[in-house]
């Protein structure tokens, strides 16, 4: 059995040689499940609108939440809400640990799907050379 690494840097036509050589069944159904997942995929790369810079997205998100803050908290509560800081700046300082804590997860949640995406995509170009 080869090593995934091994296997990935194999030219196309090693690759099919190979998977010819061995005798594998197929399970029933499978060739209606790839064709699906093939029109499934060629449908997303139509619809697929390039994705914005990062940071704007975060700042977006940023800006929504704050005025959700600002819109939703009542002007009669105004008067029974006390502060949790003396200070503004230890407040402040607060907030942006919280602000970046939020866009570390969501980069790395990004990152993630990014990743995610490439090993989806290696998979549907091997499925497409097969059975090109």
């Amino acid at each position: 059995m080869k090593r995934i690494e091994d296997i990935e840097k194999m030219e196309w036509d090693a690759l099919e040689s190979a998977a010819r050589e061995q005798e594998v069944p197929v399970p029933p159904g499978l060739e209606d499940r790839i064709k699906a997942s093939l029109a499934a995929q060629s449908l997303l790369k139509k619809d697929a609108k390039p994705a914005p810079a990062r940071w704007v997205s975060y700042a977006a998100i940023a800006v929504a939440a704050s005025l959700a803050a600002v819109t939703l908290i009542p002007k009669y509560h105004a008067d029974n809400l006390t502060d949790t800081f003396d200070d503004p700046y230890l407040a402040y300082a607060q907030v942006e640990a919280t602000f970046q804590k939020i866009a570390d997860k969501m980069a790395a949640g990004v990152d993630l799907a990014a990743k995610a995406g490439e090993t989806a995509e290696k998979t549907v170009e091997i499925i497409q050379k097969v059975t090109e």
